[in-house]
């Protein structure tokens, strides 16, 4: 990345989690600066040990999976776990070496009341995508996210002398004083940040695409960006066998980011089998480039049954997808709101990921049908955002 930014806004949660003895797994969509970050971490620490793999690359999975994690680490530690300094083992892509998640868990258990060795694993998915044995973590692992910026990331990423305050306005939505004072104390950024946001809900927060100057080099990196994701995370799906039908199916969800979910209309678009069609946008979800929302209902057993609003997560993406990236254009096309609302998830998702208490995020819709307003719940207290 050629522009950087001073820090993201839950970096201070995701270094706090390294620090603590568990493993870690810091997880998002790929080129949203995981790596950066890690990298980043182990810089500001150059006396620790460290020891890092790449699950990318064939022969590191290939010894893995021949039960060489232990002499593979200290191997590059040069000497052995729990004989000398402790260990940081820092494993990028995680979630493509299936079996991996054994071995850490056994040498985790072996040293962990010694507190001899630490694991710092990113992915571009979930844990589990490749059916792994992930629940062997269980209780052992803590789950991070980064997401892709935000707007207050954006500003201060293309206006790095813009020193904007870290905080959340979703932190004060029940304290009008502390409203009023988080609003006066954005004010001096008000046109910098009013300047972001069209730029967001076209373009999306991926770091590299706002490093682009023009909407073209823009496109360009967004259809690398899907061959790329194509090519390396989805084809390494064993159960993916119609690749053409799972990006048609990413075209469809682009298309119908923000509306309510229509299965029907896709298993009749996509000439596929309601199996397929759940297993694939599983594998979306499952790789952290789809959303869904259900609506608020005061029962999850009637939530799960009503149809929920789906949302292919980078606005960049849907602008790829469906050829529409004109801002004017989806203004007098009457699609701007749905790109505001994905633009409004990813704000919501990326605060939420700093909560500790239990939240879900839902949309409200009136009894006409006419309103469409995304809320929130964490802990006993609840929010609308219209």
């Amino acid at each position: 990345m050629g522009k950087t930014i001073k820090k993201r806004v839950n970096e201070a949660e995701i270094k706090a989690s390294f620090e603590r003895p568990r493993v870690t797994a810091l997880l998002g969509a790929r080129r949203v600066g995981k790596s950066t970050l890690l990298r980043g971490y182990m810089a500001e620490h150059p006396d620790r040990k460290w020891v890092f793999f790449n699950m990318d690359r064939r022969d590191e999975r290939l010894r893995i999976a021949d039960q060489k994690l232990e002499q593979m680490i200290e191997e590059k530690a040069l000497q052995r776990i729990g004989k000398g300094a402790k260990i940081w083992v820092a494993v990028d892509e995680a979630q493509k070496c299936p079996e991996l998640f054994e071995q850490v868990k056994a040498i985790y258990d072996e040293y962990k009341d010694a507190d001899r060795i630490k694991f710092i694993l990113t992915g571009s998915g979930h844990l589990n995508l490749h059916q792994l044995g992930a629940e062997s973590l269980a209780g052992r692992v803590e789950l991070m996210h980064l997401r892709e910026f935000n707007l207050k990331e954006m500003a201060s990423l293309l206006h790095p002398e813009a020193l904007l305050p870290s905080d959340s306005v979703f932190n004060y939505l029940f304290d009008e004083a502390k409203l009023q004072e988080f609003a006066e104390k954005r004010r001096p950024f008000a046109k910098i940040l009013t300047e972001m946001l069209p730029i967001h809900m076209v373009w999306g927060g991926l770091p590299e695409v706002l490093e682009e100057e023009t909407p073209k080099e823009k496109l360009r990196y967004l259809a690398n960006y899907l061959q790329t994701y194509l090519e390396n995370d989805v084809r390494a799906i064993e159960s993916i066998s119609d690749l053409s039908l799972y990006q048609k199916l990413m075209k469809a969800c682009a298309e119908q980011t923000g509306s309510l979910r229509d299965d029907q209309r896709l298993i009749n678009a996509l000439h596929c089998a309601r199996n397929t069609l759940i297993k694939y946008r599983g594998y979306l979800v499952a790789t952290m480039q789809y959303q869904e929302i259900f609506p608020y209902i005061n029962s999850t057993l009637k939530r799960i049954v009503k149809s929920p609003k789906g949302y292919l997560i980078n606005n960049g993406l849907v602008s790829y997808l469906t050829g529409v990236g004109d801002y004017e254009v989806l203004n007098s096309t009457g699609l701007l709101g749905h790109r505001f609302e994905n633009w409004v998830l990813n704000e919501l998702l990326t605060w939420t990921d700093s909560l500790i208490e239990s939240h879900e995020i839902y949309f409200w819709r009136t009894s006409g049908g006419l309103r469409l307003i995304l809320s929130f719940q964490w802990g006993q207290r609840s929010s609308r955002l219209r």
